[in-house]
């Protein structure tokens, strides 16, 4: 087997692509608790969210991705991300909208990771003439990396490909 360069880095940078992005620990610093990532069990987040609890505000920018994305055609950025709630979907659009310009139409929900697939077939459906791997996700769980890798011919990136862009 011989090492094969990756071009993870040429699509990341190519204007042609389309970039999806995932939110907690992409575009969203995963620090939530004191002294830890998270602040709450899953059950615990979700009842906060729906009580009208938003943690997501400017502490939670992640100023690389905001400086990265600045330069990017908005059009061709969208976020799939997992919620719990309505509430949930509602904090995370406007924080991406008002810190990184996401338009509001791009940013979709899903409520388990294993179906961020289906809607990236959504969002290649509106350009059907690029190569598929040209869209790209971009998220922190391999395992939703690798469910993508296996089911499609859209590019995948970790958020760590962008610790050096």
């Amino acid at each position: 087997m011989s090492i094969v360069r990756s071009k993870i880095k040429d699509i990341l940078n190519d204007n042609e692509s389309i970039l999806v992005f995932d939110v907690d620990g992409v575009l969203a610093l995963l620090e939530f608790g004191e002294y830890n990532h998270y602040i709450y069990d899953d059950e615990t987040w979700d009842k906060e969210n729906k009580n009208g609890y938003n943690f997501y505000n400017e502490n939670l920018v992640v100023k690389k991705m905001q400086k990265y994305l600045a330069s990017k055609d908005m059009k061709r950025i969208y976020v799939v991300t997992t919620v719990g709630s309505n509430n949930e979907g509602k904090f995370k659009r406007d924080f991406v909208n008002k810190y990184y310009n996401i338009l509001k139409e791009n940013v979709y929900f899903v409520d388990k990771n294993r179906d961020k697939t289906k809607i990236l077939f959504k969002i290649k459906d509106k350009y059907p003439n690029i190569e598929d791997r040209k869209l790209v996700m971009i998220d922190d769980t391999v395992d939703i990396l690798n469910d993508i890798m296996e089911k499609t011919d859209f590019s995948t990136a970790h958020i760590s490909s962008f610790l050096d862009i």
